[in-house]
């Protein structure tokens, strides 16, 4: 299988490797919630701490280059789409009025911020988080739902986070094979698609059904024995560095504005 980074778990031996997945399944919540709802001072402060911590986990940037690019380019649209719409403060350069409002475009590389502090987040918990232990967690998460839908949700996450690579891989081997014999060279943007993605689609649900019967012959039960899980003292810290500066920024933030109405 290619060498993948996003969205791709990869084990190591690093502290957030190590950090209980429960309590990395909660944070990411939580930093989700931060990033797409709470002023964008504490959005700021959340990304950085995802960046510190993607730091300590030995997340390799140069083999997620390409999903990164892709990110930035819808990063990017946003941002233009935004301020394509704000007509009412055009932007001015060198005397040059552009079709872009200020307010727009502050409001869109705002928007644009958040998406990609939830990337970083979703990728912080693929990337460090093996699916088995992430199918644990969920699970007891998730006890007081009747057994049938907490096993069910558990298994379709781990299994999406296990076919994530293998659908990539998939994707690169058609595209290379497309190449190779001239098809993805055509300048029909819906040729090209069904060249590529029929193929595509082919090998997908061929993967999915040979998953699917090597879980029925192995007898799988959505019931198995949950991996032994202990929340630890380095576990209790890795949480309280990662929660505790954008929970300090946003209570600031409230007591200053509360402060000023007074």
């Amino acid at each position: 299988m290619r060498e993948l980074e996003f969205l791709h778990y990869r084990p190591g031996s690093s502290l957030w490797h190590r950090h209980d997945p429960r309590l990395k399944l909660g944070e990411m919540i939580l930093w989700s919630i931060l990033a797409l709802s709470a002023a964008p001072e504490v959005m700021a402060v959340t990304a950085g701490v995802l960046v510190l911590l993607h730091a300590v986990a030995g997340t390799r940037i140069r083999r997620m280059r390409k999903a990164l690019l892709f990110w930035v380019l819808m990063a990017a649209a946003i941002i233009i789409s935004s301020g394509l719409g704000d007509a009412a403060s055009p932007l001015v350069i060198v005397g040059l009025p552009l079709p872009f409002g200020k307010a727009g475009i502050l409001a869109g590389a705002i928007r644009s911020a958040r998406l990609l502090t939830v990337l970083l987040a979703g990728q912080l918990l693929a990337s460090t988080t093996d699916p088995a232990d992430l199918a644990g967690s969920l699970r007891r998460l998730t006890a007081v739902l009747p057994s049938s839908w907490s096993g069910t949700l558990a298994t379709a996450v781990s299994l999406t986070l296990a076919f994530i690579p293998r659908l990539l891989d998939e994707g690169a081997t058609v595209r290379d094979a497309a190449f190779s014999r001239g098809l993805g060279e055509r300048k029909s943007i819906l040729r090209r698609s069904v060249s590529l993605g029929l193929p595509l689609a082919e090998a997908t649900l061929r993967g999915a059904d040979t998953v699917s019967e090597a879980l029925l012959s192995r007898c799988y039960v959505d019931n198995p024995t949950p991996p032994d899980l202990k929340i630890t003292k380095n576990d209790l810290y890795c949480c309280l560095l990662g929660i505790l500066p954008p929970l300090a920024v946003l209570s600031l933030l409230k007591y200053l504005r509360l402060d000023i109405l007074v």
